[in-house]
């Protein structure tokens, strides 16, 4: 029966164009490539990509007619339709991998060639792209590493033909092309110019990794669950702030209408000028995705960063971005955690900050104006209603009961129930009350010393609200509810793992083993998020500095990454160099080799096609005196060379009579 040959028509014959030892490869690095984007594709990509490539083992194996064409239009329509109607749109990392994995599944219908091959490894290192820009973890590190050689090895295959070679042989060459081509790799990463933002990641849509936002509403949280999930973390340059000093500052808010409070839109110019007092502290600062906008700094930062050019301080003292952080971004600051005003109060944000809802809390009213009425000044009344807080019963819970719309006369005057977010919105209210202008801070307090890495780890559970006060004289001043009504939980988040350097060591050698071994994972993290991932233009600036290119930026980046790749180049072209004289590779062939090169000059050199018999007997006729050595000595090479083998002493006798012979031959 005669065999028919493939056609590009649709609907003939599969006939493999590609050993099984080749679709294999190329079968298990797209499979690979699918599985590392299995999280946030469709649910429906991983099922589909295994049947395309069952369903291709199975067709290389039998006689059977790959997918014809308005087939695979009408599948390729229905694809389309499923990723359009699970993201609402084709844009987007998870719309466009989960798109790409359909297409290369269904590319798989129809792979006749080794071009169509190729368009299959080619998407599945998109699918590795798409891999990395979504997650940078460490602990994915080595799956992309394992997947890009897996990838490569399929191309070697792939390239091979018909005789491909074993395994071993197809991973060893693949893994030496990706050892060569790490050094390039690296000079790009260090010195080729980076844009602003972050290199390795693309916004998404639906990522808030935060325990902040941009209102609060305590009183209809019923159940406050402690997240572990990291926020931040903090290297100072020299000593770190003490405990009760370390307040990160987030999202200020000011508008509330009685039960919910948010952030103001109001804007009133530029921050009113401060005088800094005390110790400054430099540090910086590596913040996890949000979207609120705000970068989370030690109250209170000096300046703006530079490297920020899309960061600006608002009236409030926020530091606001125009987007939102759907990656993690490093900067570096200086605050002073003292500092007072010197200004008085503007008259806007006075009334902003002074504003209360007239018909809600009506007996919190009555309180504060009780209060204040007692007492003489501002900072008597503020003493009072922290006394009134500390003598009422109140209670600090994660599980505190829900509130209605007079949420505040609910805590103050029947449940006396709540958290921090709780006892940070009664106090402002009531002194908004009694005409002393306040405003909500949310951040974290506090933060874990990680002794591995020499930094701050910072926790969505360390999420924290409190107050700020306008006094006259002072400006504004921080004043924390939750110290009075439950002083040993702030005390517990300021001083965890922290106090001075000799306490967390020793609180390091009581910490078990298990501890010890989550810390030094995590400063591993730390170490992969600040120097890798996060490694910017400023960081390549300050790398130039190092090296001693100080006042340069773009020039001297060009300028190294123009002689390391000039070098790697060079390295290149000298391994590529012509070999068409084969070296030799053990002792026996170097000891013909120097035979070969004293008959070089002595006689005559030996051409590619002879082999050492036929030489020895060419130059034997040139130079007749030698024959009587040099033809024995060339069969004896022979026979050690193709023979059953060559022993440790026939090696020496050999090598010794090369030596005797090269000796006596002359020019």
């Amino acid at each position: 029966m005669k065999q028919r040959g493939e056609s590009a028509t649709a609907g003939a014959l599969a006939i493999p164009a590609i050993p099984a030892s080749t679709l294999r490869w190329v079968l298990a690095g797209l499979l690979g490539a699918v599985l590392l984007n299995v999280h946030h594709t469709a649910l429906w990509c991983l099922p589909v990509a295994l049947g395309g490539a069952a369903w291709r083992l199975w067709a290389a194996q039998h006689v059977a007619r790959l997918m014809g064409r308005t087939l695979r239009v009408v599948v390729l329509a229905i694809l389309t339709l499923a990723v359009l109607l699970g993201f609402r749109t084709l844009n987007g990392l998870d719309a466009g991998a989960s798109l790409l994995v359909a297409m290369a599944a269904l590319k798989l219908m129809e792979t006749r060639r080794v071009r169509d091959w190729l368009i299959v490894i080619g998407a599945a290192l998109f699918l590795l792209l798409a891999a990395c820009l979504d997650a940078q973890d460490l602990w994915r590190a080595p799956l992309y590493a394992a997947e890009l050689w897996l990838l490569c090895t399929a191309l070697y295959a792939l390239g091979a033909g018909a005789g491909v070679p074993p395994p071993t042989a197809l991973l060893r060459s693949s893994a030496r092309s990706l050892l060569f081509a790490l050094p390039l790799a690296v000079l790009l990463f260090l010195f080729f110019p980076r844009l602003p933002g972050s290199l390795w990641a693309i916004p998404r849509e639906d990522e808030a990794v935060t325990g902040l936002g941009e209102e609060m509403s305590p009183g209809s949280i019923s159940q406050l669950v402690e997240s572990r999930d990291p926020a931040l973390h903090v290297r100072f340059e020299g000593a770190l702030p003490p405990p009760l000093q370390r307040y990160w500052r987030g999202p200020v808010l000011h508008d509330f209408d009685g039960h919910t409070w948010r952030r103001g839109r109001a804007e009133f110019g530029p921050p009113a000028p401060l005088e800094f007092e005390g110790t400054g502290y430099y540090y910086e600062v590596t913040l996890e995705p949000n979207k609120h906008h705000v970068l989370i700094a030690l109250e209170l930062p000096k300046d703006v960063p530079e490297e920020l050019t899309r960061v600006g301080t608002t009236y409030d003292y926020q530091l606001i971005g125009s987007q939102a952080m759907n990656s993690a971004v490093s900067y570096r600051l200086e605050s002073f955690p003292r500092h007072r005003n010197v200004d008085a109060l503007e008259a806007g944000a006075r009334w902003v900050d002074l504003a209360l809802p007239a018909t809600r809390n009506p007996r919190s009213l009555e309180l504060a104006h009780a209060l204040r009425a007692g007492a003489g000044t501002d900072r008597a009344y503020v003493d009072a209603v922290l006394d009134y807080l500390r003598r009422g019963g109140f209670h600090y819970s994660l599980a505190p009961p829900r509130l209605g719309a007079n949420s505040v006369d609910e805590l103050l005057f029947t449940t006396r129930e709540g958290f921090c977010g709780h006892y940070a919105s009664a106090f402002v209210m009531l002194m908004r009350a009694g005409g002393i202008p306040a405003r909500v801070v949310t951040g974290y307090v506090g933060g874990e010393w990680n002794r591995f890495g020499r930094y701050l780890l910072v926790r969505q559970s360390d999420a924290h609200a409190w107050s700020e006060v306008w006094l006259e004289g002072s400006g504004w001043v921080r004043v924390d509810p939750t110290a009075v009504v439950a002083p040993e939980r702030l005390s517990s988040e300021l001083d965890d793992a922290l106090g001075a350097a000799a306490d967390g060591d020793q609180r390091a050698q009581e910490s078990s083993w298990f501890s010890a071994s989550v810390q030094a994972w995590q400063a591993m993290n730390a170490w992969w998020q600040d120097e890798f991932i996060q490694f910017n233009m400023a960081k390549q600036l300050n790398l130039l500095g190092s090296l001693g290119l100080k006042n340069r930026d773009w020039e001297g980046l060009v300028m190294l990454l123009a002689a390391g790749g000039t070098l790697w180049l060079s390295v290149l072209a000298w391994r590529g160099r012509d070999r068409s004289t084969p070296r030799p590779r053990d002792a026996l062939g170097r000891a013909w080799r120097a035979l070969e090169r004293k008959l070089r000059r002595s006689a005559a050199p030996r051409a590619l096609h002879e082999g050492p018999v036929a030489y020895s007997e060419r130059v034997a006729r040139l130079r007749p005196e030698l024959a009587g050595t040099l033809k024995p000595l060339a069969r004896h090479y022979a026979r050690l060379r193709y023979g059953p083998g060559c022993s440790s002493a026939q090696l020496q006798r050999f090598r010794r009579a090369v030596q005797l012979f090269t000796a006596r031959v002359k020019p």
